[in-house]
């Protein structure tokens, strides 16, 4: 689903150890918790071009607009960091935006101005990692109908890697609902007869 091989899979599987178990069906993760703080550990981030745009709108005013400017554009918008993160698990109080597009945008008849990335009130990212799409298409986790949110673990990486002083202990309010939907989910796709994996 991610565009990678069975061999990867694999040697990612042994490296991971007792977090998941190879079963009939397939690998089962036993540790959604260690598997994600693991995964956050090792994830570089999306890198790629970052450019910063600053609005004196508020800060989910400023990246709903972006991504509706995006969605307009064809560049497959992806919200992350502080508003996404409000969207998945109300907490903190977004303080900058932060969208990955598949190119570059200008917002400059949009309310915004360029500015330095230590100054951005929003960031737009053309992220060098394929990944981001693939994997918020293939998740189940809800989120609002008026915007695509990245992936749970994404948006939890950048907010865990932001610099708010508030920043980790927002990270981990959303780890602990992001794996908690995990549990809910495996126990709902058990009850059917399926597992997850």
């Amino acid at each position: 689903m991610v565009g990678t091989s069975q061999q990867s899979v694999s040697s990612a599987c042994r490296q991971l150890g007792s977090v998941v178990v190879s079963t009939n069906q397939g690998v089962e993760v036993r540790d959604p918790e260690t598997l994600l703080k693991h995964w956050a550990e090792r994830y570089s981030g999306a890198a790629g071009q970052e450019f910063g745009w600053y609005s004196v709108a508020p800060i989910v005013e400023q990246t709903l607009k972006a991504a509706e400017v995006a969605t307009l554009l064809e560049v497959g918008p992806l919200v992350s960091g502080d508003v996404a993160a409000d969207r998945i698990a109300p907490w903190k109080l977004p303080t900058r935006g932060r969208l990955y597009t598949d190119g570059p945008i200008d917002l400059a008849g949009d309310g915004f101005v360029p500015a330095p990335l230590h100054d951005a009130t929003l960031v737009i990212c053309v992220p060098r990692d394929p990944t981001l799409w693939k994997s918020t298409a293939v998740g189940n986790f809800p989120v609002c109908d008026d915007v695509t949110v990245a992936d749970p673990a994404v948006v939890y990486w950048d907010v865990r890697n932001s610099n708010d002083i508030d920043s980790l202990e927002a990270a981990n309010h959303l780890a602990s609902l992001v794996t908690g939907h995990f549990y809910d989910s495996l126990d709902q796709n058990q009850n059917n007869g399926t597992e997850r994996r």
